[in-house]
C-alpha cells in the first residue's frame, strides 16, 4: 500500500541540510508515520543512521559523473517502489531526476540559492555549471506537490528565474529547527581568560574560511583560542586554532559548550544554521552579514563585523562588560526558541498533506 513517506539525501554527511530532513524524518516516525530513507552512500563523516527503513546507493567515487549516475540509478529504485506516496526532496542535482518518480507527491524543500551554490562549485568545471544551471531552471517547470522554503532569502532566490505569475509567496517558508534548543545552556556567566570562539566552516568557498584566516592573522587580541568545527581535513597552522571534526550531535555540542562566542564568515546561507545552534546554548553570535540570516537578526541579536579591526573592537566591548555579555548571551537565547521541532514537523506536515 503505498503510504510511506520518504526523504532523499544526497548523503549522510553531516551538515545543515541533511540534518534538517533527518531531523523531520525521527519526527515523522513519532507521529506514527511509515517513513523510509534513500540516499546516496558516499564518503566522508556522517550522520548516525535514524531507526526507519533505508535504502541507500553507492557511489564509486566523488567525481561529479559518478554523483550523477549514482542519482539517476536512485531515483529509479524510488520509482519501482510501490510504496511510497510522499516524497520529500531538497538537493539541487538530486531533484533533477524527480521527474522519474513524478507520480508520487514530490516535495520540493529549497534551503539556499541553488544557482549561487553552482557559481561557487570547483567539481564539474564551469561548462558542468552552465549545463547544470540550465536544466535546474527547467526542473523548476516540474509538477511538484509542493515547494517550500527554510527562508525568505531562499524563496527570492528560486523565484529571480520564474516569471512573476510563478512567484511562491512568504506562507511556503518553512523555518528549520534548532536541534540544540534541547539541550543544557552554557553556563558561563563571568569572563574570564582563554576567550574560547567557536566557527563552523568548511573548504567551500562559500563558507569564509580565507575571511577566518585572515581575521585570525591580524587580530591583535590575546589569549584567545579559535574551536574549528568542520568535517574537511583543513590546513589551519595558527598555534591557537584547534581543528575539531566531531562524530555526533554531543560531541558537537561539547564543543560549543566551551565557548563565549561563535563566528560566522560564510559568504551566504540559506539560513545559517550554525550561527544560531550556537545561540541557542547561549553563545554570543559575531558575523559578516549574509542574507540567510534576516530570518532571525534583528540588529541586537548578533553582532555584525565589516573588517578584522571591528572584530577586535567588538570582542573587547563585549569582554570587558560583563553585563552586556550575559545580555546578549540570554538575547541569543531568546531568538533561536523560536525555532522549535515541533513547529517546523507542523508547518511541512500541513503543505504536504
Amino acid at each position: 500500500m503505498n503510504d510511506y513517506l520518504a526523504i532523499i539525501l544526497p548523503s549522510l554527511k553531516i551538515g545543515g541540510g541533511n540534518r534538517v530532513l533527518l531531523q523531520f524524518l525521527e519526527l515523522a516516525k513519532r507521529d506514527n508515520k511509515k517513513c523510509k530513507l534513500f540516499y546516496l552512500n558516499r564518503k566522508g563523516g556522517k550522520f548516525l543512521m535514524p531507526s526507519v527503513e533505508n535504502i541507500s546507493q553507492s557511489v564509486i567515487n566523488d567525481s561529479l559523473f559518478a554523483i550523477l549516475l549514482a542519482s539517476l540509478i536512485l531515483s529509479f529504485r524510488i520509482r519501482f517502489d510501490s510504496s511510497i506516496k510522499t516524497i520529500v526532496i531538497s538537493d539541487p542535482v538530486l531533484s533533477i531526476f524527480s521527474f522519474i518518480y513524478s507520480r508520487n507527491k514530490v516535495v520540493r524543500f529549497v534551503q539556499s540559492n541553488d544557482l549561487e551554490l553552482f557559481n561557487k562549485n570547483t567539481k564539474g568545471g564551469g561548462f558542468a555549471n552552465f549545463i547544470y544551471k540550465i536544466i535546474f531552471k527547467f526542473t523548476q517547470k516540474y509538477r511538484y506537490h509542493a515547494v517550500i522554503f527554510n527562508s525568505q532569502y531562499s524563496l527570492v532566490a528560486y523565484n529571480k528565474t520564474l516569471p512573476a505569475n510563478k512567484f511562491f509567496s512568504s506562507s511556503s517558508i518553512v523555518n528549520p529547527p534548532v536541534f540544540t534548543i534541547n539541550y543544557n545552556k552554557n553556563t558561563i556567566s563571568q569572563i574570564s581568560s582563554p576567550i574560547n570562539i567557536s566557527i563552523v566552516t568548511s573548504s567551500q568557498p562559500r563558507k569564509g574560511l580565507s575571511k577566518f584566516i585572515e581575521i585570525v592573522n591580524k587580530s591583535k587580541l590575546e589569549n584567545i583560542n579559535y574551536f574549528v568545527i568542520s568535517q574537511d581535513k583543513l590546513n589551519l597552522p595558527n598555534k591557537n586554532i584547534i581543528l575539531k571534526n566531531p562524530e555526533s550531535d554531543m560531541e558537537y555540542v561539547e564543543i560549543l559548550q566551551k565557548c563565549h562566542f561563535a563566528l560566522s564568515t560564510s559568504t551566504f546561507e540559506g539560513f545559517g544554521l550554525p550561527l544560531i545552534e550556537a545561540m541557542a546554548l547561549g553563545i554570543i553570535p559575531i558575523a559578516i552579514y549574509n542574507k540567510g540570516m534576516d530570518e532571525y537578526y534583528n540588529k541586537k541579536n548578533i553582532t555584525i563585523i565589516k573588517s578584522v579591526e571591528d572584530f577586535d573592537i567588538q570582542i573587547m566591548n563585549i569582554i570587558t562588560n560583563n553585563d552586556k555579555y550575559i545580555k546578549l548571551s540570554n538575547e541569543a537565547i531568546n531568538t533561536a526558541s523560536l525555532f522549535t521541532e515541533q513547529k517546523f514537523y507542523s508547518s511541512i506536515i500541513k503543505k504536504i498533506q
